[in-house]
């Protein structure tokens, strides 16, 4: 007996030694094993979901794909379990463990209600039956499908990938994914050809607005969701709702990861990237929510759907507008018949238009002057403090630039509006109409595309004044295009130093660094010269179309601005593609785009005499 028990102790003494020596092994096995259990289920799921929103089904197709949603529910159960068995210990540091844990029992709950305990679920656990409905599977299969693909997808870019690269793949992955999704049957009321779908998830993604197609009569509520969907990813950038899942549901990540992610979102420190993001999507939906409200009250009782109708139009636009889009679920756009003398819905929109040309950055940093004035109001009266505490440039010199050159070019673009329609396309409006059709006129042409009249109606003049606020467009880091109205600001700023020989460059207190201004000038030449290839390429394409409506429209899309004289619709193929091309550019930023097809310079050690070359 005491031998057997010997023989036992060594027999598992050896085990235990094997299993030390093979551990990692076949952890990695097990890790290699469940990632790709979790990608072949996430990728059926996505392309299951498509298929049964995307065509109409027979009952018998249906009952089969009922069937497939099982099989994937059980591969995401094996590669998510043997997740948590290997990766035990990063997964207990997640910063939403619960919510991950809350939809792990889910699934589990799914699995036995559908698939190992239906019967007895049924009759002793009526109150669960939920777990067998369809839509809950759908919304299961859907949730589990973004944050394990985003959790991948970030894994991948912790290897060396440029930032700028990883920029233009993650936009145009989306614009390819919302080219299909266009295409699919129940998303058009006819079918649609493949260059005007790839045209639409363009300048949706783009948040451009120019459109080959009539969006309210070409596509279904399902086609406009799409839309709506793409105009949210692009307006808020792809890789911020990576981001937000994959830092969520992942235990750690490497240090090259958020130093990518650090570059992308424009941050000065690497901690808080985390906080950075979620005040990107609140900030965002909180300010979408009051956008939708209020034109759901400005337009209620006036669109034929009724309820339903208006309260998806208010959503659209809202999104729409403050992702700076300017696409409209009406032919007319906001100069349709039905909302044309709404003059309370132009000033919402231009309003969301400005928020959201302004900045992320612009926004935290006087959500942070409005926390500082609040605390100290508070403390004061509480009887904490005697008197208020100053802080000194709290707000920084980009928000002076971005908020001083925001509001000159609203009030320049709207009063000249104002002055030079008065007795064109704005005669005969009342004073509010006016009013409200300038302060549309003035914001929108700096990258929103919503149309305050028939753009070809305008007079040259005006036209023009559009022209220049495409160009100079929006603020870095908002949802508008355009060269952004800081390079601009700085350009200026330099000539002007030039011309009185001064030699810094210095605003509120702060000296801007010789690369900002190299950068800024930098950007408006490049801008000019594919502004000056494009032209070439669609003069060419497009003979018969005078070279003024040619220019319009491609400093329109390069600027992802949006305003149109119904010259996109005619354009040939390839006309559209190179327009698509422009707003492509633009939305990823002309000089960000060509930096990226650029190698890398090394910084040599040494420098050459300097020279003065004569201007």
């Amino acid at each position: 007996m005491f031998n057997t028990y010997s023989i036992y102790t060594m027999d598992i003494r050896r085990y235990l030694f094997l299993y030390k020596m093979h551990a990692s092994r076949l952890r990695n096995v097990f890790n290699i094993v469940a990632e790709i259990s979790i990608s072949l289920a996430s990728l059926g799921s996505l392309f299951i979901l498509l298929y049964q929103f995307g065509y109409s089904l027979s009952p018998q197709t249906t009952h089969r794909l009922s069937e497939y949603h099982n099989h994937l529910l059980l591969l995401f159960f094996v590669g998510i379990s043997l997740r948590y068995i290997v990766q035990f210990d990063k997964i207990i540091r997640e910063r939403m463990l619960f919510t991950d844990l809350t939809i792990y029992f889910l699934l589990i709950g799914s699995i036995f209600s559908k698939i190992f305990f239906t019967k007895v679920m049924a009759d002793s656990l009526p109150y669960l039956d939920f777990f067998s409905n369809r839509w809950f599977t759908y919304g299961l299969l859907a949730v589990l499908t973004i944050i394990h693909s985003s959790r991948q997808v970030f894994t991948v870019i912790q290897h060396r990938i440029r930032p700028s690269l990883l920029f233009i793949f993650s936009f145009a992955f989306v614009i390819l994914t919302g080219t299909g999704l266009l295409m699919l049957p129940n998303a058009t009321i006819h079918g649609i050809h493949f260059v005007d779908a790839l045209f639409t998830a363009t300048t949706s993604v783009c948040v451009t607005g120019l459109t080959t197609v009539d969006v309210a009569t070409q596509f279904t509520a399902a086609g406009h969701i799409i839309i709506l969907l793409l105009i949210q990813v692009g307006g808020i950038g792809v890789m911020t709702f990576t981001s937000f899942f994959a830092l969520s549901f992942m235990g750690e990540t490497s240090i090259n990861s958020q130093l990518i992610l650090k570059d992308m979102l424009s941050e000065e420190r690497l901690g808080g990237l985390f906080k950075v993001v979620i005040n990107i999507l609140f900030v965002t939906l909180f300010i979408e929510a009051i956008g939708a409200y209020l034109i759901f009250q400005s337009v209620s009782g006036t669109l034929p759907g009724g309820t339903s109708e208006e309260l998806f139009y208010a959503v659209f636009h809202s999104v729409s507008g403050f992702c700076n889009a300017g696409i409209s679920t009406l032919s007319g756009n906001l100069n349709d018949p039905l909302v044309q003398t709404n003059y309370s819905l132009r000033v919402i929109i231009s309003g969301l238009v400005i928020f959201g040309g302004l900045g992320f950055p612009i926004l935290f940093n006087y959500l942070k002057l409005l926390r500082h004035v609040v605390i100290n109001s508070f403390n004061i009266v509480i009887g904490k403090q005697k008197h208020y505490i100053h802080t000194p440039h709290i707000i920084n010199a980009h928000s002076y630039i971005v908020i001083t050159s925001t509001i000159v070019l609203i009030l320049v673009g709207s009063l000249s509006y104002l002055f030079f329609e008065y007795n064109n396309t704005l005669a005969g409006l009342p004073t509010e109409g006016k009013l409200a059709t300038a302060l549309l006129g003035g914001v929108t042409p700096r990258t929103a595309g919503f149309n305050p009249t028939n753009i070809p109606m305008l007079t040259h003049t005006t036209m023009v004044i559009m022209m220049i606020l495409m160009f100079i467009g929006a603020g870095p880091m908002s949802t508008g295009g355009g060269i952004k109205v800081t390079a601009m600001f700085v350009a200026m700023a330099a000539t002007f130093n030039v011309m009185r020989n001064k030699r810094d460059l210095e605003v509120r207190g702060r000296r801007i660094t010789t690369y900002t201004i190299r950068r800024s000038l930098a950007v408006i030449i490049v801008y000019l010269t594919w502004l000056a290839f494009s032209t070439i390429l669609l003069s060419w394409t497009e003979k018969d179309i005078p070279l003024f409506s040619i220019v319009f429209e491609l400093i329109s899309a390069l600027s992802t601005a949006g305003l149109s004289i119904n010259l996109t619709p005619s354009l040939s193929e390839t006309g559209k593609v190179i327009v698509a091309i422009s707003m492509f550019i633009g939305r990823i930023g002309v000089l960000t785009f060509f930096t990226s097809l650029m190698k890398e310079y090394k910084e040599q050690v040494y420098a050459y005499p300097k020279e003065h070359i004569l201007m």
